[in-house]
């Protein structure tokens, strides 16, 4: 991935650990996409000065909820190393956000995700348009697909 910046996709790194595996020494299912969402969540904090989505909901009073979330399983996910979450949006509509996640572990693809989150004035939780202050973050990081 590659933004429209040429800048490499935003990473956060994720620490796996023994109580986030079943019983096949694997990471359950269920937190590939909590993983997902934090990275994501990252990615926010990282481009607006610290403000995730608490942030976003409470102090800039708008909110992305999510409206479709899809996963692809490569590789197993397991505590022996970190989980490289690489973030970035692929599309910026009107009044919606998708991002693209991928998650390595030892320079193994383990998931790929796609994310789709739509603008919403946070007290009324009615449909925005992007705001102008995201669409000035986001336009110059929006990558195509996988590389």
């Amino acid at each position: 991935m590659k933004t429209k910046s040429g800048l490499p996709p935003f990473e956060h790194e994720i620490r796996v650990a023994w109580g986030d595996c079943d019983p096949a020494r694997i990471a359950y299912t269920g937190r590939i996409p909590n993983w997902a969402l934090d990275a994501i969540n990252a990615w926010w904090e990282h481009h607006l000065d610290g403000d995730g989505w608490f942030q976003m909901e409470l102090d800039r009073g708008y909110g992305t909820p999510f409206v479709h979330m899809s996963l692809d399983f490569r590789h197993v996910i397991t505590p022996r190393h970190r989980l490289i979450c690489k973030v970035a949006p692929t599309r910026l509509g009107t009044k919606s956000i998708e991002f693209r996640v991928e998650g390595y572990q030892d320079g193994k693809l383990c998931f790929e995700g796609r994310f789709v989150c739509v603008f919403i004035v946070a007290k009324e939780f009615t449909s925005r348009a992007a705001p102008p202050e995201i669409r000035a973050v986001v336009e110059p990081l929006l990558v195509g697909g996988p590389e």
